[in-house]
């Protein structure tokens, strides 16, 4: 067991046998929430549909960024796409290793190797969150740019957090960005420290595309203030 990997020592449990378990998560701006290890595991009709709209989109070679337990990456390879599952947890990785996925990359995205070139990279359940910080969102977009064939396409969801404040005409900055937030997640005796992510409102997102000379279009709004989107050259 990785000390410093409660996601993917809780993956491994799971295929252990271990069910009804949870991931702690702690954040910042908010009370203590949990994940559950099930979920991770869910098969495309049990997933959201924001996320169902997003697989349903992808095309070509497909670069799975963040893929954990691998259920999105196992989807498209029954459709016969050629996707690649990335993740920088080891126990994710033997975890996808074991459910079949066919093309597991042990990495993180930022030093990810250029040499391969993707029609779709795809990040679900808020994965731009690792951008970290505004500021970080032209460095994300440039990596992803080094990643993609020149027709290809970004895919990914996020969350507008206003929905945390009452106040929606001063909720979006408080101590900086709202959207800015520090994690720390535990399973069991092992945790991680803490660490960034990002959240990023449709307007903020927009901004930085248009800064690129990117095109983004959403192409699904969810209930939540959450919402998926496309960005092409």
């Amino acid at each position: 067991m990785n000390a410093k990997d409660p996601f993917g020592n809780a993956c491994l449990a799971f295929l252990e046998g271990k069910r009804g378990e949870e991931i702690k998560v702690f954040c910042d701006i908010s009370e203590e929430d949990i994940i559950p290890v099930d979920y991770l595991f869910r098969v495309y009709d049990e997933m959201p549909e924001i996320e169902q709209v997003a697989l349903k989109h992808c095309s070509g070679k497909v670069l799975d960024v963040g893929a954990g337990t691998g259920c999105h990456t196992l989807w498209l390879q029954k459709k016969g796409l050629e996707t690649y599952a990335m993740d920088f947890s080891e126990g994710a990785i033997k975890t996808m290793e074991n459910r079949g996925v066919k093309n597991v990359l042990y990495s993180d995205f930022f030093s990810c190797q250029e040499e391969q070139k993707f029609d779709t990279l795809l990040f679900l359940m808020n994965g731009i969150g690792i951008a970290k910080t505004l500021d970080g969102l032209s460095f994300f977009f440039e990596k992803c740019l080094s990643l993609l064939r020149d027709d290809g396409q970004i895919i990914l969801d996020s969350t507008d957090l206003i929905y945390l404040v009452d106040d929606e005409e001063n909720g979006m900055e408080k101590d900086g960005y709202l959207g800015e937030v520090e994690y720390k997640m535990k399973y069991r005796e092992s945790e991680t420290e803490w660490f960034p992510w990002l959240y990023i409102d449709k307007l903020r997102l927009k901004k930085v595309c248009d800064m690129m000379n990117l095109k983004m279009e959403i192409i699904k709004e969810g209930g939540n203030h959450n919402f998926l989107v496309k960005i092409k050259k």
